[in-house]
């Protein structure tokens, strides 16, 4: 599964989604592919929150993702 979200058509089905938003189409894309692998055992939650934690603040001001760990303090 993981080594799909490097293909092309996963590429442009992802660049076609996002091309609307005012926001990093780079960073969606990004977190995009890691939360399939949180979903599937390769990345854990809480490393995926702290990857995307700064870049997240930097992009929108806020990070207020349901998937904030328990006890992670910022």
């Amino acid at each position: 599964m993981a080594r799909r979200l490097d293909d092309e058509d996963w590429e442009q089905s992802a660049e076609e989604i996002l091309a609307e938003s005012t926001h990093s189409t780079e960073l969606g894309k990004q977190m995009g592919r890691d939360a399939v692998r949180v979903s599937i055992g390769e990345m854990s939650e809480a490393d995926f929150h702290e990857k995307y934690h700064d870049v997240v603040l930097e992009e929108f001001g806020v990070d207020d993702r349901p998937t904030k760990p328990e006890g992670f303090d910022e």
